[in-house]
């Protein structure tokens, strides 16, 4: 583990650097080859790790400023990479067959300074886009027809939500957001696909975030299963706190509720592989579910779905991907 995580940051590193010399020679700017304007990159670059290191000892204004700065200035760097790559890829090609037009060999200098003006134009929309992506939220409907003997409802009105990463990013504005938009949708059954909390439970309890979610009141209740966050949050230790939150966490749980339905909530593979231990199968979950009722599988990562396909699962709600995906 040591090992991989000084290759990342030697990797990171490198990365940042690679992309500051590009900076430097793409602008001719006395600020930009400063040690203020050196400093100032090298802050954004160690923000989020800077932040999540403060979290461990104090959440609060300083750590959440610094997580929040370094996450939005990741999505830079990560596409300011690309970027850098691709276009040295093109002066790559250039050196070995060259073919740059007059415009760009005749002031060379110049050319590289508009390149890198688009470049940093599209970065930025490419980033907004995606940060009003992620605090907006989206509803998508889908019919689905159960044909089962025991079917105890004419309809049925599920609210499926995954991947909400509760957290330092995700925070009360976006919760609350989220929280109303589903009471908006009058659920029956709300169902949860895994990774709520995002890497950092303390961060979850010391805002209240999952207080929230006592707000949801839908007639047949709330349930979730575990997603790979949930061991990464360490948030597996404490299960009680969803329950006390009026979330009902399945963790290799069948459920039948109301008489009128199954809900089953499967393990997240993650279990295998941070404490290799094996999650129960869908054989031993479904060994006293009656398939005349309607059956609900909440697994968090799509993962070998042809094994479902050999049950009568009426629908497997899964996240992970971010884009979540139901199986018939």
């Amino acid at each position: 583990m040591i090992i991989a995580i000084l290759v990342f940051l030697m990797i990171f590193g490198l990365s940042g650097y690679y992309i500051y010399t590009r900076i430097t020679q793409a602008f001719q700017s006395d600020f930009l080859n400063s040690k203020l304007f050196l400093i100032f990159y090298i802050i954004l670059l160690a923000s989020f790790f800077l932040g999540k290191s403060i979290e461990n000892y104090s959440i609060g204004f300083i750590s959440n400023s610094f997580v929040k700065i370094g996450a939005i200035s990741s999505g830079f760097f990560f596409y300011a990479l690309l970027f850098v790559v691709f276009f040295d890829l093109l002066r790559l090609i250039n050196y070995i067959i060259p073919y740059y037009p007059k415009f760009i060999t005749e002031d060379y200098q110049k050319a590289k300074s508009i390149i890198g003006l688009i470049s940093i134009i599209f970065i930025t929309t490419i980033n907004v886009i995606g940060y009003y992506n992620a605090i907006i939220p989206r509803v998508k409907n889908i019919e689905i027809s159960i044909n089962k003997k025991q079917l105890g409802f004419k309809t049925l009105n599920v609210v499926a939500v995954s991947d909400i990463h509760l957290g330092t990013m995700v925070n009360e504005l976006k919760t609350k957001l989220l929280i109303s938009l589903i009471k908006e949708q009058n659920p029956d059954l709300i169902i949860l696909g895994g990774d709520l909390i995002d890497d950092n439970l303390k961060v979850v309890k010391h805002f209240k975030l999952l207080d929230h979610f006592k707000e949801l009141k839908p007639k047949y209740g709330v349930y979730s299963c575990l997603g790979n966050h949930e061991y990464i949050s360490k948030a597996y230790e404490d299960l009680d706190f969803f329950k006390e939150k009026g979330i009902n966490m399945l963790r290799d749980t069948t459920v039948k509720v109301d008489d009128k339905f199954y809900i089953i909530g499967r393990d997240d593979i993650q279990l295998e592989r941070t404490f290799d231990k094996k999650r129960k199968s869908l054989k031993e979950l479904t060994k006293d579910v009656d398939f005349k009722f309607p059956v609900f599988l909440l697994d968090h990562q799509p993962y070998k779905l042809e094994e479902t396909a050999k049950y009568d699962v009426d629908l497997q709600f899964s996240g992970h991907t971010h884009n979540s995906s139901a199986c018939k």
